[in-house]
């Protein structure tokens, strides 16, 4: 059995189409089980059914409106500020601990499907005893696949909510690590191209680095200073199903890992833009300095001529018959001398 046959909308408490397809509702023991004809009012004596560690009801939700959120809420007891500040939008992630439920609040690293931008949706988390919802915003990114990603995942990492939730979050926080490699590859690309003078300066590529490694350092720095501070709490979560424990670890040292990463590339995009920078101006002086030089060899003669153009019979040279052929060597041995103290100094 798929979890595509396990979803099951409620058809009594959500009136139109829109509604009905932001709502999937999903049972996991061990193996999934559907819930045939049940919708959210049946959930709570479905969960209370369930003791820690041996199965969990998932309700998912993807960009629901306020009146669904608000339903899911009550009828699950979760904390009006949490459900909140899944209402008011772009909330700084972080893991908020409640008297019976644990609430957690992800960026994850979309990418626009029509842009290939990176762009930051969010994703909800409520982790209680025998229940887990999910909320995705998308904010223009392709979502994940929730339901692949929990029927893929081991019986280990899907037997609790608190298990699927490690399950998602490492997704997240892989998401962030293929993001920083991406960005890993465009910064040795760029590298490469600060010192070759054959390559046209891509202002925008510049830019849109610049702005990936910014949107991944605020996701992932945040997160990893959330899950540091609350390894208590998912713990306590995680009792009786102690065997997730060293995953969350795991979890936390990715995060950290990723973190300190992005960090290392913001700062290797600062050095190579100083590279850049510098060898413009290197290149900019050089160029100065080899325009002056040519300007020097022609104003020498462009003042000769400019002399010996005048209408004056008594300058040296002019009522001569050779005296032309005269200045005109004058004007070259000039040159030539003007011309190697340029190259020897590297000037041209």
């Amino acid at each position: 059995m798929t979890l595509a046959d396990a979803v099951q909308s409620d058809p009594v408490r959500h009136p139109n189409a829109e509604e009905q397809d932001q709502l999937r509702l999903t049972v996991f023991r061990g193996t999934v089980e559907p819930l045939d004809g049940a919708g959210l009012a049946d959930v709570p004596e479905t969960a209370a059914k369930m003791k820690r560690g041996e199965g969990f009801v998932w309700l998912h939700l993807v960009d629901p409106t306020e009146s669904t959120l608000e339903e899911a809420r009550r009828v699950l007891g979760v904390h009006p500020i949490a459900a909140a500040e899944v209402l008011a939008g772009r909330q700084q992630p972080k893991v908020q601990k409640f008297a019976d439920h644990l609430f957690i609040v992800l960026w994850s690293v979309l990418r626009n499907p029509e842009s290939k931008d990176l762009v930051l949706g969010q994703t909800y988390l409520y982790v209680g005893d025998g229940w887990l919802i999910t909320v995705q915003r998308a904010e223009g990114g392709e979502l994940t696949d929730l339901q692949a990603l929990l029927e893929n995942a081991s019986e280990d990492l899907r037997s609790g909510p608190m298990a699927a939730a490690y399950v998602i979050m490492d997704e997240v926080v892989d998401g962030y690590a293929e993001a920083a490699a991406d960005v890993e590859v465009a910064l040795e690309e760029l590298e490469e191209q600060v010192f070759n003078d054959s390559t046209t300066e891509d202002h925008h590529r510049i830019y849109r680095i610049r702005k990936n490694i910014g949107r991944i350092d605020r996701a992932v720095s945040s997160i990893a200073a959330a899950l540091r501070e609350s390894t208590e709490h998912f713990e306590a979560m995680a009792v009786g199903n102690e065997k997730i424990v060293p995953y969350l670890h795991d979890l936390l040292d990715d995060a950290a890992g990723t973190a300190a990463l992005i960090n290392n590339q913001s700062k290797g995009l600062d050095a190579i833009l100083s590279s850049h920078e510098n060898n413009v101006a290197a290149r900019q002086n050089k160029d100065m300095r080899t325009i002056s030089a040519f300007a020097a060899l022609l104003a020498l003669p462009t003042l000769i001529a400019g002399l010996y153009g005048m209408n004056f019979k008594n300058i040296p040279l002019v009522q001569w018959e050779f005296g032309w052929l005269v200045i005109g060597i004058a004007i070259v041995v000039v040159d030539l001398v003007i011309y190697f103290m340029f190259k020897r100094r590297h000037w041209l």
